[in-house]
């Protein structure tokens, strides 16, 4: 109907905003105003009998034909008396009313939906008490679970009796539930878990799932090599350990390169007392944890770029005896005709870079040599490495 006028469809999508916003479900457990509804109709104005009085009748027909009176469910009509001059008293419609929740519901066939919600809460009731204030709040993820209840219940209950049990997520004991299950509803399953466990179980400061219900996580390694072969562990140069027993291993070295590149880290020439680290990239935090390197004369070198001086920033936190390896203007424009492009450069802030890399970092913000310039480490000759290191 091109009138704008309401028509039942009409009255049937204002329900949808409401079912939409959970409110309607949310009217199955308490007693509030929603329900009778009532729903003020758009309709002609009273200038309008004389030129549309046949379309008029055939609108409030077909309000009148879907009503609750005709059908049995659904919206009630209230009816206006409308006087005019040329086409006499009329009945205009000008609210629907929804008397009931079920009425709602039936006008919108969403019955099923409804009585699935309060079955759901029914188990939750007799398992979970503590759960149902969530699914009041939330009656549309209460659905969105659908069929996965059964094992959603079932991974509550094991993490209730086995808090803090410090295993990997593929070693818990859960019938009928393997690892995807739990991987690929980590999201609900935290806003649960959170209400059901007790407060003390819970690592609140955790950034993993694991970590914040007492799981083991799958250990961060690290890629090291031994540069001085008196150095070498049983033979071995080229290490890949757990951050954990990195801390514990404190080797006997006086420097401590870190690079990003891998290739650079696999043919870093023989340094004397020395161990290079290698593949870390942003993830170079992982190191605070290895405290004995704080004693250590530390070498950054990463690309000459925006992000590859925001790294040297970041790893000078924690770090901040960092002296940083061919990272510098000279070098850069050494080799001009090996530049890169870098796509998406690091604008923001740092405040550890010494003045000359800082000067380094906001030429390039700039793009005082061209656009996106970059110069990454690998493209640094093997020949000026070694006549580095042979500065130290």
């Amino acid at each position: 109907m091109s009138t704008g006028w309401s028509d039942p469809q009409w009255i049937r999508e204002e329900l949808r905003k409401k079912w939409d916003s959970g409110k309607i479900l949310q009217a199955l457990l308490i007693e509030e105003d929603l329900f009778p509804l009532r729903l003020p109709l758009k309709r002609p104005k009273s200038n309008d009998v004389n030129e549309n009085f046949a379309e008029i009748s055939r609108w409030i027909r077909q309000l009148r034909d879907h009503s609750k009176q005709n059908t049995g469910f659904g919206y009630e009509l209230i009816e206006k008396e409308m006087v005019h001059r040329q086409s006499g008293r009329n009945l205009l419609p000008t609210h629907a009313v929804v008397p009931t929740v079920r009425d709602a519901l039936r006008l919108m066939k969403k019955e099923r939906e409804a009585d699935r919600f309060l079955e759901i809460l029914g188990r939750l009731s007799a398992e979970w008490p503590a759960l149902l204030e969530w699914a009041g709040r939330h009656p549309h993820k209460v659905l969105a679970v659908g069929d996965d209840w059964t094992g959603i219940l079932a991974v509550l209950k094991w993490f209730s009796l086995n808090p803090n049990c410090q295993l990997y997520m593929r070693q818990l004991d859960i019938p009928g539930i393997d690892t995807k299950f739990i991987e690929q509803r980590k999201g609900i399953l935290t806003e649960l878990l959170n209400i059901v466990l007790p407060e003390e179980t819970i690592n609140h400061s955790a950034t993993s799932f694991e970590q914040r219900f007492g799981l083991r996580v799958k250990p961060v390694q690290i890629r090291m090599r031994l540069l001085d072969q008196a150095q070498y562990i049983q033979g071995l140069s080229d290490l890949t350990i757990p951050v954990e027993q990195l801390i514990l291993l404190k080797p006997d070295v006086t420097r401590v390169f870190i690079t990003e590149n891998e290739i650079n880290g696999l043919c870093f020439p023989d340094a004397g007392s020395s161990l290079v680290i290698f593949g870390l990239g942003y993830s170079v935090d992982v190191l605070k944890a290895v405290t004995w390197l704080q004693e250590k004369e530390i070498y950054y070198w990463g690309d000459i770029d925006t992000h590859g001086l925001a790294i040297l920033d970041q790893v000078r936190s924690f770090l901040p005896q960092t002296c940083s390896m061919l990272m510098d203007e000279n070098t850069l424009l050494k080799y001009r005709d090996l530049w890169s492009v870098e796509d998406k450069p690091f604008l923001g802030k740092v405040t550890r870079l010494t003045s000359d890399e800082n000067q380094l970092l906001c030429s390039l913000q700039n793009n005082r040599w061209g656009k996106g310039v970059r110069l990454e480490q690998e493209r640094v000759s093997f020949q000026q490495v070694k006549q580095f290191l042979s500065t130290l």
